[in-house]
């Protein structure tokens, strides 16, 4: 099932696999797919800290794919329903998306019973500051573990380029910089060594190759999701974000004037 953009699961029941959530993104069917339960929720955020519910229900709607023109018998329904501030899901917005009862009804108790457990409280109240800074580490931590699976991911197609990346950079264009590079990455707060400045250096220019190609193909054959994702996966191979913002703030003072000499 598709995660909406920017968004990361912060809270997913342990369904019993295969559930809706492990279907393919298309969302249509022309039998009945096999699967544990036919509905099932997961809590989501975004980078904001907004969070809301995602519900999903297989449910037989004969129709045809608009994209391939083929027909379908099942499909499953999508929805979103915006958490407020304190993570509360209002029952009318559930009662307005969701029209069976029984399905209502247990959304809600295993909803509140992740809530409870959840959302920190002082003198009876939520203590908002306390929940924004424990669903921003969750978030974190969900995008820790996306870019580590990033990393896994395409190990082998980025890894395999690095060192001849590294010798071309050494005895190309090194040559031009080498007496500002590794300054201006320390005086950025850089605390890594050169040769693995250089090594960093080589995989940002590889993981985004195609960065700006509209097909996002990947030297291997396959495709990147969106932008964001490429993003995130350099972000995973540079160790952090600040380091990775590091490389690229790095490499464009010392290049940028580079260029500017080299019109001069």
């Amino acid at each position: 099932m598709r995660i909406p953009e920017s968004f990361f699961v912060i809270y997913q029941p342990k369904y019993t696999v295969p559930c809706v959530f492990d279907l393919n993104e298309r969302g249509t069917f022309p039998n009945h797919p096999s699967v544990t339960g036919t509905w099932g929720f997961r809590v989501l955020a975004d980078t904001d800290l907004k969070a809301s519910v995602q519900f999903a229900h297989l449910v037989h709607r004969p129709g045809k794919d608009p994209q391939t023109g083929k027909a379908y018998e099942w499909m499953v329904e999508e929805t979103l329903i915006d958490l407020d501030d304190q993570l509360t899901l209002d029952s009318a917005a559930v009662e307005q998306k969701i029209t069976d009862s029984e399905i209502r009804s247990a959304l809600m108790d295993a909803f509140n019973e992740w809530h409870d457990n959840f959302v920190p409280m002082k003198k009876k109240k939520v203590d908002i500051e306390e929940l924004k800074q424990k669903l921003g580490n969750v978030v974190d931590e969900c995008k820790e573990r996306i870019r580590k699976e990033l990393v896994r991911k395409n190990q082998h197609w980025v890894s395999s380029n690095i060192p001849r990346r590294i010798h071309d950079f050494k005895y190309g264009l090194y040559n031009h910089v080498k007496e500002r590079l590794y300054q201006e990455y320390q005086d950025n707060g850089g605390e890594d060594s050169e040769p693995n400045l250089l090594k960093k250096i080589a995989l940002f220019n590889r993981v985004l190759d195609n960065f700006d190609h509209e097909d996002l193909m990947k030297p291997d054959g396959t495709v990147w999701r969106n932008e964001d994702e490429i993003w995130q996966c350099w972000i995973g191979f540079a160790g952090s974000e600040d380091e990775a913002y590091r490389i690229c703030r790095t490499m464009d003072a010392v290049f940028k004037d580079l260029e500017l000499d080299e019109v001069g």
